[in-house]
């Protein structure tokens, strides 16, 4: 086998190996925390051998089956973006043409401060016609 053919094989490894298994990263926490339950699943366990990668590919899989419904709101709750969230409401009230009265309060004392009038319903006025209550004790009523 030529240098070629050697490197060529090499190439060709990786690339099954890169379709078999993806890497992710994860946090200094969570790193902690799997290899606790590794060193958990491994305790007294002679039968074979876990290693972190075969403990995080069970969490994942594990959490996907058996994870509450809320888990996803609770997620999306922790991974707020404020500037996405003010993008998401100017995209989708600029297409409405007009901006809910909350969010338009919100937006005058932000740039006007305590200032800003807040917009209030207005009250009808009372009318001019009324019904005559008064009671004559001679009337019947």
């Amino acid at each position: 086998m030529n240098e070629e053919q050697i490197k060529q094989t090499g190439v060709n490894e990786n690339k099954k190996l890169s379709k078999k298994e993806i890497r992710i990263v994860v946090n200094h926490e969570a790193e902690q925390i799997i290899t606790e339950y590794t060193d958990a699943v491994n305790s007294e366990f002679e039968a074979g051998h876990a290693t972190r990668f075969d403990v995080a590919n069970f969490m994942i899989a594990w959490f996907k089956d058996h994870a509450p419904t809320d888990v996803i709101h609770e997620l999306r709750r922790r991974l707020l973006d404020g500037f996405a969230m003010l993008e998401a409401v100017q995209k989708k009230y600029k297409n409405d043409g007009e901006l809910p009265p909350d969010l338009r309060t919100a937006l005058e004392r932000h740039f006007f401060g305590s200032d800003a009038k807040e917009t209030k319903r207005s009250k009808k006025s009372l009318k001019s016609k009324y019904i005559k209550d008064i009671h004559n004790d001679g009337e019947v009523a």
